[in-house]
């Protein structure tokens, strides 16, 4: 017998709204469609008829989970058309927010998996620290209602001593509460028996498909602009970019759960070479010209492709690397039963406010 069933648009497993439609063959998935394209809010159309002061706050917004990242990538485009140095004090200070951000979205994705496959106590944990990464970030960015930190030319904030001494013990703190979370999740068999050999993307499939972030990096896709092609300040610290080679949702946990200790790593190598001085070079007018930018979002690299004016910015395109989609999901799913399937989707952390600009 087979059938159709239809999950979404809205669950908890991924964020914004989804819709799955599966024909299931007894407890096999024979077929699997992705359905989204319900948000799209034309944030390239809105960013050409703004004025290039104002820019940065649109670009802010357009995901909630990787503000920083997008900032990042777009102020490195007009950076370049502009032909602006930024001051090494506002690199490092790029630095440490982007991978606060990162941290936050790592943990929230590898605790909703542990929660949809019963290891409960991991859940709480890395819930935890996710709050903890998040306190921290909102240490470093002040606090502020208005998110904007990252702007073509620099950053617009300047940490205090205090709130460096803060970021100094709470990371410190952080790095060895993760490694005992990372440790007592890695052998865990509960976890292994729900996610080893479970929606499997090989590394042929991965580099077919041409996915990057998590997703690829778990199947042995060796690519993260941070590493290969050092921006901002992270040629001056020491990190290992991190792959595995399973390729299923235990892989793609794992690396959630690595890239975010090596994130914490990164962080406090940042905040000891803190020393203060100029934080921007600020851009509001630009030369004429074209450029891209890009950044390693928490999902994979964010591009964006900017033609600028005196008066703003008259092309904008924003490519995002790729989230679920039809290919993706019916790679991911191919002989899944369908208890797996919500586990299996989870394990990607799409994003739809990413792919859906």
């Amino acid at each position: 017998m087979t059938y159709a069933l239809t999950l979404g648009p809205f669950h908890a497993a991924w964020r914004g709204p989804q819709r799955f439609i599966m024909d299931i063959d007894g407890e096999s998935i024979t077929n699997i469609d992705c359905h989204s394209g319900m948000n799209a809010r034309n944030c390239t159309d809105i960013i050409c008829r703004t004025a290039l002061i104002d820019v940065p706050a649109i670009v802010a917004r357009v995901c909630g989970t990787c503000s920083h990242a997008h900032s990042l990538a777009y102020a490195h485009g007009l950076e370049v058309i502009n032909r602006i140095q930024v001051p090494i004090h506002a690199r490092i200070i790029r630095v440490i927010v982007c991978e606060l951000e990162r941290i936050a979205m790592h943990l929230a994705g590898a605790a909703t998996v542990c929660d949809i496959v019963g290891v409960t106590q991991h859940s709480t944990d890395l819930r935890q620290l996710q709050f903890a990464a998040n306190t921290l970030l909102l240490e470093v960015i002040g606090k502020r209602t208005n998110h904007v930190v990252i702007v073509p030319g620099g950053v617009t904030i300047e940490p205090t001593t205090r709130i460096q001494q803060t970021l100094q013990a709470g990371i410190s703190s952080f790095i060895k509460a993760l490694y005992r979370s990372i440790d007592h999740i890695i052998d865990d068999h509960r976890l292994l028996a729900r996610t080893v050999n479970v929606g499997v993307l090989s590394n042929q499939v991965a580099n077919q498909l041409l996915v990057g972030g998590v997703i690829g990096r778990a199947s042995g896709v060796a690519n993260d602009s941070r590493f290969t092609h050092p921006y901002d300040a992270y040629s001056m610290f020491e990190a290992s970019m991190v792959t595995q080679d399973g390729g299923d949702v235990y892989a793609r946990l794992m690396v959630m759960l690595l890239e975010a200790h090596e994130s914490a790593k990164l962080i406090d190598q940042a905040n000891r070479q803190m020393k203060g001085g100029n934080t921007a070079n600020p851009v509001y007018e630009s030369i004429a010209g074209s450029a891209v930018g890009t950044a390693e979002g928490p999902r994979g690299l964010i591009t964006y492709a900017i033609t600028a004016a005196n008066a703003g910015i008259t092309r904008c395109e924003i490519k995002i690397e790729r989230q679920l989609d039809r290919s993706l999901i019916q790679a991911l799913s191919a002989n899944a039963q369908i208890d797996d399937v919500i586990t299996i989707i989870a394990s990607t952390d799409s994003c739809s406010a990413c792919a859906e600009h």
